[in-house]
């Protein structure tokens, strides 16, 4: 119903290419393409850069989120090519925990038979309406000091398996806690708690 994502939107940040130099300006990001458009401070042209392009950029939120950092990183695809892809960094770490938001789409029928459903309910629909909405998901991934990347699933043993080590602790930690391996907030405790197990204090 009108709503905008992130990746609709231009936000105001800087690029570090890989020579090292910084553009400073307003970024708009696809992660499909693996691309984003810039236009520096002081310009109205649009540049597009590929992810091979730059090494890291930086966007302000706007939305109480802070800065939101974002890292090109190598990954083979299926043809056994190194490829760079935008990565949203979401935990650092001695694993880190890293992100690539998509916009996914649901469809909902109200119906009848429902037994919510009368004309004291909000979503009263008395015509089986079939409604349509976007919403923001992500895939999830860590990735060690190496860059070695391990694709975080949807189960508790998917993401337990992405971890590789440490396991009883880390069911006992999810079971303590009652984290929930599809919110995002409970996957960056456990990856925080992961790190600590691997502090040298520990």
């Amino acid at each position: 119903m009108g709503q905008q994502f992130p990746s609709e939107r231009y936000h105001m940040g800087s690029v570090t290419l890989n020579n090292g130099s910084v553009l400073n300006g307003k970024i708009k990001y696809d992660l499909d393409a693996d691309v984003i458009l810039l236009i520096e401070n002081g310009s109205s042209k649009v540049s597009t850069l590929s992810a091979n392009q730059f090494q890291s950029f930086f966007i302000d939120s706007a939305s109480g989120k802070g800065v939101r950092k974002f890292y090109a990183v190598p990954v083979v695809n299926q043809t056994g090519y190194r490829r760079p892809m935008i990565f949203e960094l979401i935990q650092e770490g001695e694993k880190s925990l890293i992100a690539r938001e998509y916009i996914a789409r649901r469809t909902r029928t109200t119906s009848r038979s429902s037994f919510r459903m009368s004309i004291y309910d909000p979503f009263y629909d008395p015509f089986n309406t079939t409604y349509s909405f976007r919403y923001l998901a992500y895939n999830l991934w860590l990735i060690d000091e190496n860059a070695e990347l391990s694709e975080i699933g949807n189960s508790r043993n998917e993401v337990l398996r992405a971890f590789g080590d440490h396991l009883t602790e880390l069911k006992k930690y999810i079971k303590k806690e009652k984290l929930r391996m599809d919110k995002l907030e409970d996957l960056t405790k456990l990856v925080i708690y992961y790190n600590e197990l691997n502090s040298p204090e520990n």
